[in-house]
């Protein structure tokens, strides 16, 4: 047993009421077409919490991020057991410039904590 064990399902009993209800879309498997090429498989949608946010002025500048790039922040413990936001994914969440419309953005990056307990997000 580790010391971090339990910590993302704590993260989501304490912050879960403060995020909205969004989801995340895996692509499909990759298969050969016959043909030389790859089709992709059908995507998953697991839902998920997640906060849209922006990212301060200091850390655009700092590490490059475009202005229209968004930062979303993904309970980990409101995802299924080994499903982990990657590059290629795409997440769908209330956008708070939008009036809470439901906005899908492609994911660029992702970081996390050890616990899997929080997923920062580049959305763009």
């Amino acid at each position: 047993m580790s010391i971090i064990d339990g910590v993302a399902a704590e993260a989501l009993a304490d912050f879960g009421e403060d995020f909205e209800s969004g989801s995340l879309t895996v692509p499909g498997a990759r298969t050969p077409d016959g043909q030389g090429g790859f089709t992709n498989g059908p995507a998953t949608v697991y839902p998920c919490l997640v906060l849209l946010t922006d990212y301060s002025d200091y850390r655009r500048q700092a590490l490059g991020i475009p202005a229209t790039d968004r930062l979303a922040l993904v309970l980990g413990a409101s995802l299924p057991s080994g499903i982990i936001p990657a590059a290629g994914h795409k997440i769908t969440a209330p956008d708070p410039a939008k009036g809470l419309l439901p906005t899908t953005f492609n994911v660029i990056a992702k970081t996390g904590d050890p616990a899997a307990a929080l997923y920062k997000i580049q959305a763009r």
